[in-house]
């Protein structure tokens, strides 16, 4: 999946890139954007995303462990985490890339638009 999305957002910044992770989860941020607008409009075409990290979830400061990385703030905020598991397939990675893509020119459109008016 991570190469998929990088051929498609080549400034996409996977976190933990050279560490050891678990290769069902990726967690990266796309430039120009932020989480919330993000997993808005990823919801909208069907794929189901996070932001912060698993052990985060629900709480109301998010992004610890990415700032605890060393990870600019502004990079933090946009960050996204997806998670893989027993229903998702192969197949599926062009067209979650397909539409990851779509869903970023969006976003950074919307906050281009947003940040003139």
């Amino acid at each position: 999946m991570q190469g998929a999305l990088l051929a498609r957002v080549s400034d996409l910044v996977v976190h933990g890139a050279r560490a050891e992770r678990a290769p069902s989860i990726l967690n990266f941020s796309t430039p120009g954007t932020d989480s919330e607008a993000m997993l808005m409009h990823l919801d909208l075409v069907g794929l189901a995303c996070a932001s912060g990290s698993a052990c985060q979830t629900g709480a109301s400061s998010r992004r610890t462990c990415l700032t605890a990385m060393g990870v600019p703030r502004d990079v933090a905020t946009a960050a996204v985490r997806m998670s893989f598991g027993a229903l998702s397939s192969a197949d599926q990675v062009p067209r979650i890339a397909e539409a990851f893509e779509q869903v970023v020119a969006k976003v950074r459109q919307l906050r281009a638009v947003l940040a003139r008016a």
